[in-house]
């Protein structure tokens, strides 16, 4: 938590550091390296690419936002270009990920559902389905609401799986979560500074949003895309529902127990959608 701490005043209780040479021991000095998961190449490359695509979602949110403020929806065309600029470096960082998990060899192959994985996979997800619904309603008029509402909560997930990642709730079932941080005030706090303005901002406005009372035929091709991304968000609902168990105890008092086998309990789901 504060990166101007030096090691010997961190570690005073070990008996080495009460040497103040003790930078010149050769096995201090040399140390015993990253571990062999930190040492591939997946570590240079996977992660900025994946903060890259997290901090790109703030743009569509970000057009979203001021569209409700100004009650002007014409920001949609040119939101287009930026969300799947998004899209694209997210999902290219979540397969990195991937690959990196199965060169590894210890997630056991490419995709083990730990919190972590799923809590960047669901906001990738959301966006897909915001992307969608901002074709559909640049082709017809349609799905404006569900592109507010999907462009808002792709960037709020994104908060809320730093919260989960950073906050050490996930210390016992993650591999990936930090322990310790001690900043969960701080990320709640964050998250309900977006999250709280814009779905109160969004339901004001609601009534001002333009929408096409006629109902979309069947057969069109943009129904089936809604369809595709009602799918989509419904599953990232389901995922991030199983995910947040830990959460859920800690805020209700319950002791909900994880899925004995998480890998079934996630694909026996899945596989129906």
């Amino acid at each position: 938590s504060n990166p101007f701490i030096l090691f010997r005043e961190q570690m005073a209780n070990l008996p080495v550091f009460n040497n103040p040479d003790y930078l010149n021991f050769p096995k201090i000095k040399e140390g015993n390296d990253l571990n062999s998961l930190l040492q591939n190449y997946w570590m240079v490359i996977h992660p900025p690419i994946l903060f890259l695509g997290f901090a790109s979602t703030i743009i569509p949110f970000g057009f979203a936002y001021a569209g409700l403020i100004n009650k002007d929806h014409s920001w949609t065309k040119t939101s287009l270009s930026w969300t799947s600029f998004s899209a694209a470096i997210l999902g290219t960082g979540i397969m990195m990920g991937a690959a990196w998990a199965y060169e590894s060899l210890s997630f056991g192959g490419y995709w083990a559902w730990d919190p972590v994985e799923n809590a960047s996979m669901v906001p990738w997800m959301v966006l897909i389905a915001g992307l969608h619904m901002n074709l559909i309603y640049k082709s017809t008029g349609y799905s404006l609401k569900s592109t507010y509402i999907f462009y808002i909560f792709s960037f709020s997930l994104i908060l809320y799986s730093t919260f989960l990642t950073r906050s050490g709730i996930l210390g016992d079932t993650s591999v990936h979560a930090f322990t310790g941080a001690d900043m969960t005030v701080q990320l709640l706090l964050f998250l309900l500074a977006f999250f709280v303005p814009a779905m109160a901002l969004y339901f004001v406005r609601s009534k001002s949003i333009p929408t096409i009372i006629k109902e979309e035929s069947a057969y069109s091709r943009e129904f089936w895309m809604f369809i595709g991304a009602l799918v989509l968000f419904l599953s990232s609902l389901i995922i991030t529902a199983k995910t947040s168990t830990p959460v859920f105890n800690k805020v209700f008092g319950t002791n909900i127990a994880p899925p004995e086998d998480v890998k079934f309990s996630h694909n026996q789901v899945q596989k129906l959608y």
